[in-house]
Formats: C-alpha cells, sequence, structure tokens
C-alpha cells in the first residue's frame, strides 16, 4: 500500500505497465482495453513530455462515429504539477462542450497520490456530458468516479457545497483532502459510483 505523499511522483515505467484493466460501472464493457490504454497514455504523456505533472485526456465513447465524419475524438491537455484543465485542449474543449448524445470521458494523473480533489468533482457536476472521471495516480493506480442513471445534479451541488464548506474551514493539507473525501464518502446518496 503507498504511503501519502505531498509531493509529486515521479512516473515510471513499471507503473505505466502496472495500470490496472478496471470493469467501469456504467460503461460498455467493449470500452475497458480502450480507458486501460488511455490510462497508460496519460502517465506515459506526463513522464515523456510534462515533467510527470498532469494530464488530461478526454475521449467520446462515440469515436467510432466521430472517425467516420474525419472529426477528432481524443484530446490531450498538460497541466501543472497541482492541476490541469481540460478545456485549454480545443478538441477537449469541443468533445465537452459541443457532444449531445455521446459520453465524455476525462482521465488524469495526480503526481502527489491525492485521490479526486473538489475541482476534479465540480468539473463533473458542471458539464452534463462527463459521465467519467478517471484519476490514475502516478503509481499506476486507477480511481473513477461515474454518474448513474439515479444521478440527481441538485443534490450533488448540495452535497459539494457541504464539501466546499469543509474545505473552507481547512487548516492543512489532510483537512482539504477530508473535504473531498467528505463527498466521495456519500456520492452514492447523489447516483455518482466513486471506486478506488
Amino acid at each position: 500500500m503507498a504511503k501519502k505523499r505531498d509531493h509529486k511522483i515521479i512516473i515510471t515505467d513499471e507503473a505505466i505497465n502496472k495500470v490496472p484493466l478496471v470493469q467501469y460501472k456504467e460503461i460498455p464493457e467493449t470500452e475497458y482495453d480502450n480507458l486501460r490504454e488511455l490510462a497508460r497514455q496519460v502517465l506515459q504523456i506526463s513522464k515523456d513530455e510534462n515533467d510527470s505533472n498532469e494530464v488530461a485526456v478526454t475521449y467520446s465513447l462515440e469515436s467510432a462515429q466521430l472517425i467516420e465524419k474525419g472529426e477528432r475524438y481524443l484530446g490531450i491537455a498538460l497541466g501543472a504539477e497541482h492541476d490541469v484543465d481540460p478545456l485549454s485542449d480545443s478538441t477537449s474543449y469541443h468533445l465537452i462542450r459541443a457532444s449531445r448524445d455521446c459520453v465524455v470521458l476525462v482521465l488524469h494523473n495526480h503526481p502527489s497520490l491525492s485521490a479526486f480533489s473538489l475541482s476534479d468533482i465540480q468539473f463533473l457536476l458542471r458539464y452534463e456530458t462527463v459521465k467519467l472521471m478517471v484519476v490514475v495516480t502516478n503509481l499506476g493506480n486507477v480511481s473513477y468516479l461515474v454518474k448513474n442513471s439515479k444521478y440527481d445534479f441538485e443534490k450533488a451541488v448540495v452535497l459539494l457545497n457541504e464539501a466546499i464548506d469543509l474545505n473552507n474551514k481547512a487548516k492543512n493539507i489532510k483537512d482539504l483532502q477530508e473535504a473531498a473525501d467528505y463527498f466521495l464518502k456519500s456520492c452514492y446518496n447523489v447516483g455518482i459510483n466513486y471506486e478506488k
């Protein structure tokens, strides 16, 4: 079991190879291999092109239809040690903002091995088209949040606001993570599955 760290972990080939095949709830089984490969790519790009800092890959589950139309189905955004904005990449922006019937997945790495941040959660809630958010730590561990059929946006926002209140009272890094954990421990009540 990895220790919680507050500093960046440099990505290794071993970590990239260690990324597991995850059976994502609410996602077609035919996508599992693609998602594993994308999680590995997130780490590879971070290692090779971004000094092991955060990288976000945005992917459409309707990639076959987009390829047929000659459109892009994959966006990549490079970030800093503690954050990445998927919308900073034009393809990601288009997938997230213009999608109607497709499901958009956002995968990104966490260099310090932390779980989801409140910013991650806020991003998931803000965009209706984002169905799944995956975090891959720099050691190759995967966790995810996925909206299910019982997803209730209004209740999710109330829960997020409660977590933000805790966050605003936080005095240290541990308190900040506990604020995010508050949301993660109760998100099933608002129609979001959290798996780690």
